[in-house]
């Protein structure tokens, strides 16, 4: 058997095989209920055998709303809602995980309320948008809400949670010397940017448990002229394992342009060379995120040690039993060819691939 369909385990959660559903907003809520249409999109996902479905990103806070649609796991009033989602997954198969993730400079105004915040005053290049730095005391909120957050998603009977630590959301703002100015313990040194990641991550750990896994999608380096280094992501991921971390999701971190990180087929798979540099110091689960389609191109990584997971986004919106199909042979490559339209689909909430002809569709 391809090792790609083996078994792997992250902490006490064993995911039946290799493949991994990368998160994104799929902005298909309705005044923080779940929808049918979601419940039929994780549904669907299970029952295609995908290993683990990372959940789409939940706000832990009000300020860090990013869509009409998006969810969030803020209150206690959530966990219903989302216990909804856990069900259906677990009752066709499969494993899921709560990614939590605050959308820093990217929050909406008109929906929470709030003026977007981050780790350092500035604007944000993609909407002109004003961002207000965090006090320390409000840093430490934060960290509580996190926390908060993912004792919230065990409570929702969630397998686990994964921080969204990249592409200039908030946490990842926190880690990078562009977005991160501060001269206080949360700024300055690439261990005191790296503070608020830890101290979620230990405060994760005391209110969920030794064997709850905890999961990070974590920007190794960023594609921008000031940012910080595949070294210094490296020496970070280092931390985070050191600090409780079950498992890593290497992606990219803060970007120059708003969805960056969704590059064309051409360059896959983006981040190989990171989480190589990765696999040399981290012996805790990878998971390798970006442009894969070719089953033979995921079974190399696999197979070379550059990873110990697949993990896909764009594919699982086209089709959801993708998975399934590589199993049984009947397709060898995703038919997903990283257009990039199904991103409009998304910001319109009504998220699908528009070349979804005759596959299955939610």
């Amino acid at each position: 058997m391809s090792e790609i369909f083996k078994p792997l385990q992250i902490n006490r959660m064993i995911i039946k095989n290799r493949f991994v559903r990368s998160a994104t907003v799929d902005n298909l809520g309705e005044n923080q209920v779940v929808t049918e249409a979601q419940l039929n999109f994780y549904r669907e996902l299970a029952r295609g055998e995908v290993g683990l479905i990372v959940s789409s990103g939940l706000f832990p806070g009000l300020d860090g709303w990013a869509a009409p649609g998006q969810l969030g796991i803020h209150t206690d009033e959530m966990i219903p809602s989302l216990k909804k989602i856990t069900d259906t997954v677990h009752a066709n198969g499969g494993k899921i995980v709560a990614q939590l993730m605050h959308a820093g400079w990217f929050g909406n105004p008109d929906l929470c309320g709030f003026q977007t915040v981050g780790p350092s005053e500035t604007v944000n290049p993609a909407n002109n948008l004003k961002v207000r730095e965090l006090s320390s005391d409000e840093v430490e909120q934060k960290v509580d809400e996190f926390v908060k957050a993912g004792a919230r998603a065990a409570e929702a009977g969630f397998d686990g949670v994964q921080i969204h630590a990249a592409h200039g959301w908030l946490v990842s703002a926190f880690l990078s010397p562009v977005t991160n100015r501060r001269s206080d313990k949360w700024g300055g040194s690439p261990s005191n940017r790296a503070r608020f990641v830890i101290k979620i991550t230990e405060g994760l750990r005391k209110a969920t448990g030794a064997d709850f896994p905890i999961l990070i999608k974590l920007g190794i380096k960023e594609y921008h002229p000031e940012g910080k280094s595949a070294q210094e992501g490296i020496n970070s991921a280092k931390m985070f394992i050191d600090a409780g971390m079950d498992a890593i999701e290497v992606s990219e971190g803060v970007e120059e342009t708003p969805f960056n990180h969704i590059r064309p087929n051409r360059m896959d798979p983006y981040y190989a060379e990171e989480c190589k540099g990765a696999r040399e110091a981290i012996s805790k689960p990878l998971i390798l995120v970006g442009g894969m389609r070719n089953l033979s191109d995921m079974e190399k990584v696999l197979d070379d040690g550059i990873a110990d997971a697949i993990s896909m986004c764009r594919p699982f919106i086209m089709d959801q039993h993708i998975v399934k199909k590589f199993r049984e042979g009947s397709s060898k490559r995703s038919l997903c060819t990283s257009c990039n339209k199904c991103i409009p689909t998304m910001l319109e909430r009504n998220l699908h691939c528009t070349f979804n002809k005759g596959l299955i569709n939610f």
